[in-house]
Parts: structure tokens; C-alpha cells; sequence
């Protein structure tokens, strides 16, 4: 018996959502996410990984509430785990449902990334050293590196916004599935002035809503076009075929996770070389509004559906910094 004024303390037992793994305590779930990140998640991935650890599969809206995630993000997030080997889709099901990989499993197959990453690193460095070994090219102006690394992603989007602010020709990108499109201001304020920018995606990016919103906002203006083709291989930014941004890896294509690491470069004979390679890629490109009729994805009103090929050089490439960069 205790005093009428005795106070009864409970201890409560934690409370494990329904349909999560029971053995993974809220303790055990935090410490696998870490090292989840530690080998290359980004922290919502590995949040949604974690949400999915059960003996069933999981709708999005499951994994997102487990994950604290709206569900737009979190079928994203989805979507890359899929990429990666880490969940599967289940088939069957009038919603999609999606089931995790064991994390032993998990942790295997991103150590196996990890290890193509960097062989990829060596081969486009290998073949970058040959490139400019090649080619002579006039010094940077001074206060300008010829060669730097970016290795987190709010300093590569600045740098990438800064560069299109200062082109006067042309604007060339090649991306993938995994590139959040971005609206830069000085994007529009470029293709008022005349310059053009052309961009290749690769077929996945058919079925990401924020591609296709981008390429539909852009469409109405002069000078921007959107060409598709099954997959790319390098994935870089060249601006007035002097500027070279070359991403090594990027969120969620090479692997997965939020890290980035990219290339800036200066220099007029790469430039010239992704150029023409821009150029042969384009040219077996479908336009994107095609792309999309053809995919059975509804076409978007006011997509781009220009065919037309590339322009012809307009004489010597420009430099960011506004100097004439000599051709070739």
C-alpha cells in the first residue's frame, strides 16, 4: 500500500509505429541511419530507408509519415533508393508499394558504389589531364583559378548561377534524372539578351514532375531549348564554350546521397571538346515534347518542340569573364 500521498510514477514502454521492424529500437534506428550516411545517404534517404524496414511493403504516404517527410519529397527519395538497389517496387497493388532491402545488404551495395565512384574520379580525371594536354590555352585573367574543386552543393549552384549570369553566347548543360531544377534569375535576364541555352536530359527525367515544370515555365522564351536521349554518361555545364562545370558526382547519379563534387574549370580547348561532344549528343536527342507524347506522359502546353539543329559558330567562343576565347 502506499500514502494517499504518495505519487505513482509508470514507466512507459516506446512506442514503435505499426508495421515498423520491432527490433529496431528508436536508438537502434538512429545509429543505422548514421551509418547509413556515413557511406553516402543523404539523411532523408536514409530516413525513408529506415521508415521501410519491416516484413512488408510500405505506400508513400507510410514511409514519408515514418521519415517526416512530405510525400512529394519522400516518393523522391524513393524513387533514388530504387536507383540504387536499396528498396524494390512491389507489383500487384493498386497504390505502389515499396519493401527495403536487408541493411547488410544495403551497406554492400553502397560500399560497391562508393568503389565505382572512384574509379569513375580517376578516369575523368585521366582523361581530363590528356584533354588539356592536348590543347594549348590563353592564362586565366588574374584572380581567376584554372582549376577548382566545389565540393558542397550551395557553393556549386552559386558558382553555376554566377557563371550563366556572365555568359554571352551560349549556355550548354547535360544532366540526368538526379539534378534538382533550379529557377535562376539571371537565367531569364540572359535569354532576354540573346544568348541560348540548350539542355539534354536523359529519359528518367520524363517522369520527375519538377523536370517537366521547369522545361514548361522555360518554353515561351527565345533561345532555350530541351532535347532528350536515353542516358548520359558525362553530366557538365558549359558556358560559352570556355566555363566547363563538370560534376563527378551528384546527388543521387553516380551515388546516392546529397554530396556534391564538381570541377570548375577555365579553359579554351576542353571547352571546345565538350562542345563538339554536346554536339553529337544532341543531335541523336529527341525534342522534349516528342519525348514525352512518346513515353505517353502528357505533353506539356508550350513545350519546347524545336528540331532544329544546332547553330553555327558565331566566330570565336566567349569567356565568362567577357574576353574572346579563341576557338579550337
Amino acid at each position: 500500500m502506499t500514502s494517499p500521498g504518495a505519487l505513482l510514477t509508470f514507466r512507459l514502454a516506446p512506442v514503435v509505429p505499426f508495421g515498423k521492424d520491432r527490433s529496431l529500437t528508436q536508438s537502434g534506428d538512429s545509429d543505422l541511419i548514421d551509418r547509413l550516411v556515413r557511406h553516402g545517404l543523404g539523411q532523408g534517404e536514409a530516413r525513408c530507408y529506415v521508415g521501410m524496414l519491416a516484413q512488408r511493403a510500405f505506400k508513400v504516404s507510410e514511409v514519408a509519415a515514418e521519415a517526416g517527410l512530405p510525400r512529394s519529397r519522400a516518393y523522391e527519395l524513393i524513387r533514388s533508393l530504387v536507383r540504387f538497389g536499396l528498396c524494390t517496387e512491389v507489383a500487384g497493388s493498386r497504390y505502389a508499394r515499396f519493401r527495403a532491402v536487408p541493411p547488410n545488404e544495403a551497406i554492400g551495395r553502397l560500399e560497391a558504389s562508393k568503389a565505382e565512384q572512384a574509379r569513375r574520379h580517376d578516369l575523368a580525371l585521366s582523361g581530363l589531364a590528356q584533354a588539356l594536354a592536348l590543347r594549348a590555352s590563353p592564362s586565366p585573367d588574374s584572380g581567376e583559378e584554372p582549376l577548382e574543386m566545389l565540393r558542397r552543393r550551395d557553393q556549386l549552384l552559386s558558382v553555376m548561377a554566377t557563371e550563366v549570369c556572365q555568359a554571352r553566347d551560349e549556355v550548354l548543360t547535360i544532366v540526368n534524372a538526379s539534378w534538382e531544377p533550379t529557377d535562376c534569375p539571371g537565367m531569364r535576364e540572359r535569354l532576354a539578351a540573346g544568348v541560348r541555352f540548350r539542355t539534354i536530359f536523359d529519359r528518367d527525367a520524363l517522369d520527375h514532375e519538377p523536370h517537366r515544370d521547369w522545361a514548361d515555365a522555360l518554353a515561351g522564351d527565345g533561345g532555350f531549348e530541351v532535347r532528350v536521349v536515353d542516358r548520359v554518361e558525362n553530366l557538365y555545364l558549359l558556358v560559352d564554350r570556355y566555363v566547363v562545370l563538370l560534376n563527378l558526382t551528384v546527388p543521387g547519379s553516380g551515388s546516392p546521397g546529397s554530396h556534391a563534387e564538381s570541377l570548375l574549370m577555365r579553359h579554351a580547348g576542353l571547352g571546345q571538346i565538350l562542345y563538339d561532344a554536346f554536339e553529337r549528343t544532341w543531335r541523336q536527342g529527341v525534342p522534349f515534347e516528342q519525348a514525352l507524347a512518346a513515353g505517353g506522359t502528357p505533353v506539356l502546353v508550350g513545350a519546347t518542340t524545336s528540331a532544329r539543329g544546332p547553330a553555327p559558330p558565331t566566330g570565336g567562343g566567349r569567356a565568362g569573364n567577357g574576353r574572346s576565347a579563341p576557338s579550337g
